[in-house]
Parts: structure tokens; sequence; C-alpha cells
């Protein structure tokens, strides 16, 4: 059995600091950033300069515990499931792409068919949660929660079909974990959202 790959045209690039700084803005008008309800405030390093060094701070995040502790706001939580939910989309057609082009056997793992049923399935779920309503997705206590679980399940299986080259530094492994990480700071169960 020979495996060969070929690098696809684009990948997903890492931009998962980044794209929450803007979340943070977005969700406050640009006034500052949004406490999570444990009063830790997760950023890029570069809206973090002054946080003290942390496992994720070679990933581009920085926490930082602020004086403050509050309840996430509802349109910060609707920020950080859009975001992750674009990331899952972004890795589900970063998958099909790969898969198109890696082969085994002189065989594209794409054209197999228990990995097309694992990519429809992931697609279709993926599709259910983009057309619920927003107050199923987002609104009301526990659903940004079971929102966030849902897209941390989606990114695992569309990991585990990526195998090892979902997790390289241009893959989309890191930002995944970082979209998990995040959700789990600011979503949690038991922690109050807020329509401001």
């Amino acid at each position: 059995m020979t495996l060969t790959s070929t690098p696809p045209q684009h990948r997903v690039a890492p931009s998962y600091p980044f794209a929450l700084d803007g979340a943070h803005e977005r969700a406050t008008a640009g006034r500052g950033l949004v406490p999570a309800p444990t009063g830790h405030v997760i950023a890029s390093t570069t809206a973090l300069p002054d946080a003290p060094d942390g496992p994720l701070n070679r990933f581009g995040l920085a926490v930082r515990k602020d004086a403050e502790a509050s309840a996430t706001p509802g349109r910060f939580a609707a920020e950080l499931i859009d975001l992750h939910t674009a990331l899952v989309r972004r890795t589900l057609e970063h998958a099909v792409e790969h898969l198109g082009v890696r082969t085994v056997g002189g065989t594209a793992l794409l054209g197999r068919q228990l990995v097309q049923a694992q990519l429809a399935d992931v697609a279709l779920r993926l599709r259910e949660l983009q057309v619920m309503p927003a107050e199923r997705r987002v609104a009301g206590r526990g659903a940004p929660w079971r929102t966030h679980r849902r897209l941390v399940g989606l990114g695992r299986d569309l990991l585990r079909l990526l195998g090892g080259s979902g997790f390289l530094v241009d893959g989309p492994g890191g930002d995944l974990h970082l979209a998990e990480v995040t959700g789990n700071v600011y979503l949690h169960p038991g922690t109050e959202h807020t329509d401001a």
C-alpha cells in the first residue's frame, strides 16, 4: 500500500487569534475585550501584550485574569459561535480538497464511499446548525454551549478524516483547538448570557 499526498492549493491559515480580536471588537463596538464569566479574557497576544506567559501563547492567544467577572454578552456568544462555524466550514472545504488529492493504492481517498459518507454527514450536520434559528442556536440558557459542543464534534470528525495533516502548522487543528478552548471558557454551562 502506497500513501501519497499532493499539497492542496490553499490551506486553512492559522488565523483564530485575530478573528477572535475582531469578535471582541464587534461585540463591544470597539470598547475593549469581553471578560468570561470566570473573569478571564482570551484574545490574541497582540491585544493582550501584558498577559502572563501561558500554554496558548505559542498559538497566538493570551489569557489574562481581569478583576471583574461578568456574564458573557449574548452578542459575544453569537460572535464566538459564528467564528467557530466559519472555521468548521473552512475545515470541511480543506478536507474535501485534501482528500481529493491524497491517494492510497492509486485511489483518491475522496473516491472511497466511507470517506464520502463521513464528509456528507459532517456537511449535513453543519448545514443544520447554520439554518437553525438564532434563538435555538445561541439564545436561551445552555443554547450557546450545546451549539459549541456540536461544532467541537464536527471539527474533531474532520480532523480524524484528515489524519496527521490536520495537525500540521498550516493545518486546521490548531485553530479548531483554540476555538474549543475559547468556547469552553466563555460558553461553559452554568454561566449566564446577557442580551447586551
